[in-house]
Order: C-alpha cells, then sequence, then structure tokens
C-alpha cells in the first residue's frame, strides 16, 4: 500500500517542462526528461524544431513529442499541450533563438542550455520583462558561488573586499568562466576593477579553478582530480592557509534541471552576471 501511494505522489503532475532541443540532443534530453518524470511530476513537451507547420504528436512514455516545428507555430503548440493550471518551465537548447522571445510569454520560467550562449545572453535583458530566466551554465556554478561566498563570511575578508585586483579562472568551458567572472564582477565592491584571466584547461569539467587575490589575501577553489569534490583554500596574512573540502553535488542533466524546477523567482544576479560577462575580454 505504501508503495502504491508513493507511486502515485511521483506520477502526480506539478509542472509543465517544454524542452526545445537540437535533433542531435533528444537522447539526453529524453533521458533527462524521464528521470524527472520519476521524481519531479513534470508534464514533459519535447519539440524540435524545423519546417514543418503541422509535424504529427507522438509519445514517448509520458513525453508529448513534436518533431521539425516551424517555428513561428511554436507558441500554438505549447499553448495547445500545457496545462494551464500547472507552472510552466521552457528548457532551451536549441543553438537557434527564432521563437525563444515568443515562448517566454507562454512560461514562468526559461532556462538557457546552449554551446555557445552568445545569440541566448544578447537576448537576456528582453526575456527577464517577460519571464523569469535563468542558465544551466548558471545552475552548475551554484556550489562554486556558494563556497566563494562564504570566503566572505569571514570578517577579515570582508573588510578588504574592496581591494582585490585580480581572478584568475581555469575552465575548458570559457562561458562558465565569464558568467562566474561577470558574478564576482557584479557583485564585488569594485569589482569592475579587477583583472580578469581566464585560461583553458582540458579537463573534462567545464571549471577546474578559480582564485581571487589581494596583496596579502589569496581566496582559492579548485576541483580536486577526482572531479567529486571542491578544495576551499584562504590563506591571509600572517595565517597558514586554512582549507577545506566540500562535495560539488551532482552535475547531471535531471539533478540540474530539478534545481531550476525549484525556482521560481526572477534571478537578478544571473541578468547582472551575463550583462558583466559581456563586457569581459
Amino acid at each position: 500500500m505504501e508503495d502504491a501511494v508513493k507511486a502515485a505522489t511521483l506520477r502526480a503532475e506539478s509542472f509543465t517542462l517544454v524542452a526545445i532541443a537540437a535533433a542531435s540532443a533528444l537522447d539526453d534530453v529524453h533521458a533527462a526528461v524521464e528521470a524527472l518524470v520519476r521524481t519531479s511530476g513534470v508534464r514533459p513537451i519535447v519539440v524540435t524544431l524545423g519546417d514543418n507547420p503541422e509535424p504529427v504528436l507522438t509519445h514517448r512514455d509520458r513525453t508529448a513529442v513534436l518533431e521539425g516545428l516551424l517555428p513561428r507555430y511554436l507558441n500554438n503548440a505549447v499553448a495547445a499541450l500545457r496545462l494551464s493550471s500547472l507552472p510552466a518551465v521552457a528548457w532551451w537548447r536549441e543553438p537557434s533563438t527564432e521563437g525563444l522571445a515568443e515562448l517566454g510569454e507562454l512560461v514562468d520560467r526559461v532556462v538557457l542550455d546552449v554551446e555557445n550562449p552568445s545569440a541566448v545572453w544578447a537576448m537576456v535583458p528582453q526575456l527577464s520583462t517577460r519571464t523569469a530566466v535563468s542558465d544551466l551554465r548558471w545552475t552548475r556554478l551554484t556550489r562554486w558561488r556558494d563556497l566563494f561566498a562564504q570566503f566572505f563570511d569571514m570578517p577579515e575578508v570582508r573588510e578588504r573586499a574592496g581591494e582585490f585586483t585580480r581572478l584568475e579562472i581555469s575552465a575548458i568551458d570559457r562561458a562558465s568562466a565569464l558568467l562566474f567572472a561577470g558574478w564576482v564582477v557584479s557583485r564585488l565592491p569594485g569589482g569592475d576593477r579587477l583583472e580578469v584571466s581566464i585560461a583553458p584547461d582540458d579537463t573534462p569539467v567545464p571549471t577546474r579553478s578559480l582564485q581571487l587575490t589581494s596583496e596579502g589575501i589569496t581566496l582559492s577553489l579548485r576541483l580536486l582530480p577526482s572531479d567529486a569534490c571542491v578544495e576551499t583554500i584562504v590563506s591571509l596574512p600572517g595565517a597558514a592557509p586554512a582549507s577545506r573540502v566540500v562535495a560539488i553535488g551532482d552535475q547531471g542533466l535531471a539533478a540540474l534541471m530539478g534545481q531550476e524546477l525549484r525556482v521560481r523567482t526572477r534571478d537578478k544576479s544571473f541578468e547582472d552576471a551575463v550583462a558583466a560577462a559581456g563586457g569581459i575580454q
């Protein structure tokens, strides 16, 4: 009886998740969506864009699928398939931006997730006037941002927050590095004066390490070789470096989207980070 009640609870629908994905990304999207159906109660819709004004609606398990939809009909299709009584989140994995702004009128949140985000990031100011907007890169950086912010819980660091001069980031994904740097620049006193250096990294994780320095203070985060934990190191004048190790958490697509489904409000920090990232070379 308990198992039946648990299964019914997991099947209860609490969100409409609209995934707009390139055809090459469908397998990853379906795997993540199926996990979210089991754990987060989503009503999933998956759409690929193309030149067909009336593609045949199919189903993959509990997911409604439209393949090759003409972008100008995207809103109509989503409006017809979603339940208006449920909050709706759009997961944008389509390299093109065609239809994105209009979709923002229909959903409560847009989560961007494209390999080269320059075009979609340029639309963030426009999108944010219509709906809440975020990016899965931002979600992947959540633990990094939390640990970095904790440095400033220390009075010695907080009192000298405006004295930092250099931010160094090592990352294979330059866009992730730019987003983190944009967040630091937009939030740190005098952040616009920081010298930002982004070095390429050839390991398979988006971000490997970062370091913020001033005269006498060094704040460092680095992913350990296991790729499962982050080491935080703080060096203050007259004291030995202090460190601790913290788990990075689940970085899978389903886990990241699950985090985004729990966010209901506008994320001004993300918007400011994207704006500041645009000014970093």
